[in-house]
């Protein structure tokens, strides 16, 4: 590749020209955000409701705080798997129904031991 500006013959791999500095071609930037290959597929960054639900679904099998965290865990599930079946490209209907799920068990599992707590008392 010769230099438009000065004639000097480059390496066809070099970005600018060796004797001037006049740039020949421009650098290769980053690739695109929200490609595939990034995490974005993974981790569904665009339905935070169906991923708050998934954390806390995860964190309400932690005893004592189950209760608490499983059923706003249910309602974000329900919430984030709506968004993705409206909006396709967020994605999350796993972490949602991860949420909704274990929100969901969380939560019979406590009124279960409620129920028997108050029939043993009895």
């Amino acid at each position: 590749m010769f230099c438009p500006r000065c004639g000097t013959k480059n390496d066809d791999n070099n970005y600018q020209c060796t004797k001037c500095a006049l740039v020949l071609r421009p650098a290769p930037g980053p690739p695109p955000a929200g490609g595939d290959a990034s995490l974005g597929g993974l981790i569904p960054y665009k339905n935070t409701c169906a991923l708050i639900g998934y954390y806390l679904g995860v964190f309400s099998l932690i005893p004592c705080l189950g209760v608490l965290l499983g059923i706003p865990a249910f309602i974000l599930g329900i919430i984030g798997l709506r968004h993705a079946n409206e909006h396709p490209e967020a994605k999350g209907k796993v972490h949602a129904w991860v949420g909704i799920i274990l929100g969901g068990l969380v939560i019979v599992a406590h009124v279960a031991l409620v129920v028997v707590l108050w029939r043993m008392s009895r």
